[in-house]
């Protein structure tokens, strides 16, 4: 991994040229994106004057945007499974800490979250090899960028899971290192591989020796073992010599007495010098080069580092045939050492940010590790969940409180950044939000400031995001999205879940003025829009006085196409003497007395009639006269009430015609309540 650099881009602006190559900038709402545009810079001593550059150049704007690796679709699927991890590791937190059983199981965690990069890597290898991304340097780029870095994080996590979470104080490092050299410098176990399947043939060929010793340097005794073991002099004393160095060198078992092993150690290490000493390799130059490695002879040592990748390759392999009982406190030292040998062998050296985090991690610098994680071009996914494991593990809490560092707030910061990074994707605000909702009250007020930020694609969509609002107690946010979803119904021309989603919404204006639309719909074209989804508002009507007006009219509506005129007529009346009635409505609602009224079996009594004429006459003809003198004439503009029915051309002539039949109504409604039933 190279050294973070600034990005450097040119804008390459006229006007922004012109002001001195100034620019000025604003974020944008709702994503992470940042406008850039030119910008003259005005001081207290700037004249008030228009600049120089007035009216000669158009003022461009340029929109920024952060680039994150999360575009591949392998990315986003380990983002998913990081999360379900996460979220088990939020449960396996609640209950006491120190527990010797949860040690274990946040190793167990640690070790998961590894084992998801090792598989995205192993994906991502097999996608760059296929024709489409080998085609697309672009996308080659991107896979490229994402398996370097998805690697040093896999390699440093897994150092830190040896040093901080496996090893106690007292217990030795070097094996758990050799470890992670084998695992994260595989290239020479390969060739060792090849090598055995040739058997002896292996030994003629050219990379024999040069495999041997990087084998030896990384510490696998035992496939270098393997290796010479089948070399065609083997049975020569040189090899048989060398086979019963490497056979008896003392390895450190789980309960051994250190003391005991350090002396025996200590006794073959010098038997070993004893025997270079007496030149007893000396028949087989290669092999006696090898020894002299096992023997840690430093000329031998740094004439074989300057073919190593980088300066940690070899330090584990190197502390084996010279400190084996190292400790983790003593790696300090060890490796600080190292470090300047292997620059004083290479002068022009330069360290990269992957090679200082080893060394932040060898030297116990937990603190500068964390501030160099954050680097990283990952968008804090490696700072975030290590540092929550951390936080949950409780295994380095004496460290930051020695070094005055709030780790409950430093983890919370960073889950809070990494769920709201989260929520402004619009493929991975899901995740985000289950981030969030570790952060408390913080948590919950930035869920609410973002859902209703979430590009809609469906209704699908909209109910899920409504759901996890629900689950949260933000009515606000349901209620946003459901209005989002009502004006984009009806501007689709899809009124019924228009309505549905307003009445969800609760929002009065917007249900009132689509119950307007529906109403004015049917004054004009005698059409009833949507009945199914008025038929089922039921209790839900209570939201606006216009809906309770619509889902009434609904129902009197039915009872008519039903011909059941006496519910009809009752329902009618009580519309009439609801005070709910819109000023546009009330001739389609006389109107519809008309029929009734008409009727040779009166369907409406006297009472009913009366009432009938005095709205007529104390409710339309006032709105009629107000209407004519409200009406101004401004540039040719006349603003009024319209009055239209589908079934009458002149709303005017209603009053005629309800006065006649109210009339004649009136007179048979007498007769037939004031004639006495035949006995």
């Amino acid at each position: 991994m190279s050294e973070d650099t600034v990005p450097n881009f040119e804008l390459g602006d006229a006007l922004a040229t012109r002001c001195g190559n100034t620019l000025t900038a604003r974020f944008v709402p709702g994503g992470s994106k940042i406008a850039l545009s030119a910008y003259r810079p005005v001081k207290w001593s700037t004249r008030d004057v228009p600049s120089e550059t007035a009216a000669e150049d158009p003022v461009l704007i340029y929109m920024a945007q952060e680039a994150t690796l999360y575009g591949e679709p392998l990315l986003r699927s380990l983002l998913a499974e990081t999360n379900a991890t996460f979220a088990t590791l939020q449960t396996l937190s609640q209950g006491p800490k120190g527990d010797a059983k949860k040690t274990i199981e946040y190793i167990k965690i640690s070790r998961t979250y590894r084992s998801i990069v090792r598989c995205c890597l192993e994906k991502l290898e097999h996608a760059k090899k296929l024709p489409e991304v080998q085609e697309n340097d672009a996308k080659q780029q991107q896979h490229t960028d994402a398996i370097l870095t998805f690697y040093a994080i896999e390699c440093l996590w897994h150092l830190f899971e040896i040093l901080y979470m496996q090893q106690q104080h007292n217990q030795l490092i070097v094996p758990q290192l050799l470890e992670w050299t084998r695992f994260h410098y595989p290239n020479t176990e390969d060739t060792a591989t090849d090598l055995l399947l040739m058997a002896e043939e292996a030994s003629e060929c050219d990379s024999y020796w040069d495999t041997l010793k990087t084998l030896i340097m990384l510490g696998q005794l035992d496939v270098t073992r393997a290796i010479l073991s089948q070399h065609r002099k083997f049975n020569q004393a040189a090899f048989q010599t060398a086979e019963q160095v490497l056979k008896s060198m003392p390895v450190y078992q789980d309960g051994y007495a250190m003391q005991k092993f350090c002396s025996q150690w200590e006794y073959w290490h010098v038997d070993l010098e004893r025997k270079l000493a007496a030149h007893m390799f000396a028949t087989e130059p290669q092999l006696e080069l090898l020894m002299q490695l096992v023997s840690g002879s430093n000329e031998h040592w740094d004439a074989a580092l300057l073919k190593s990748q980088d300066w940690y390759e070899f330090l584990p392999g190197y502390l084996l045939f010279t400190r084996p009982a190292c400790k983790p406190f003593e790696l300090r030292i060890a490796a600080s050492n190292w470090v300047n040998r292997w620059s004083g062998l290479r002068p022009n050296w330069e360290m990269t940010q992957m090679s200082r985090m080893v060394l932040q991690l060898m030297e116990h610098d937990v603190k500068l590790f964390i501030y160099d994680m954050q680097k990283l071009n990952d968008s804090h996914w490696f700072a975030t969940h290590l540092i929550d494991l951390i936080y949950h593990s409780g295994q380095l809490k004496s460290y930051f409180e020695q070094q005055h560092v709030d780790l409950p707030a430093l983890r919370y910061s960073m889950v809070f950044e990494y769920g709201s990074y989260l929520m402004t994707s619009h493929n991975l605000w899901q995740l985000g939000i289950d981030y969030l909702d570790c952060c408390k009250q913080e948590g919950v007020a930035a869920i609410e400031q973002l859902l209703p930020r979430i590009p809609l694609k469906s209704e699908r969509q909209a109910f899920k995001i409504i759901a996890m609002a629900k689950e949260r107690g933000l009515v606000n946010v349901e209620q946003d999205i459901c209005k989002v979803l009502s004006k984009r119904a009806y501007s689709d021309q899809r009124y019924g879940s228009a309505l549905e989603w307003a009445v969800r919404s609760k929002d009065v204006l917007l249900v009132t003025a689509i119950a307007d639309f529906i109403l004015k719909h049917y004054s004009s074209t005698g059409v009833i829009l949507c009945p199914d989804v008025i038929t089922s508002i039921g209790a839900r009507m209570f939201v606006s006085p216009r809906l309770v007006f619509l889902s009434k009219y609904f129902e009197f509506y039915e009872f008519y196409r039903q011909r059941d005129f006496l519910s009809g007529a009752e329902l009618l009346i009580n519309l009439l003497a609801s005070k709910i009635t819109p000023d546009y409505f009330w001739p389609s609602l006389l109107i519809d007395a008309l029929p009734l009224l008409e009727s040779e079996d009166p369907k409406i009594f006297c009472k009913e009639t009366i009432a009938i004429l005095q709205h007529l006459e104390m409710e339309l003809v006032p709105l009629i006269e107000r209407n004519k003198l409200n009406t101004a004439k401004f540039n040719n503009q006349t603003s009024k009430t319209v009055f239209s029915d589908y079934r009458v051309e002149n709303v005017e002539e209603i009053l005629d015609l309800m006065r006649l039949a109210c009339a004649r109504n009136l007179s048979r409604a007498m007769i037939i309540e004031n004639t006495a039933p035949t006995t």
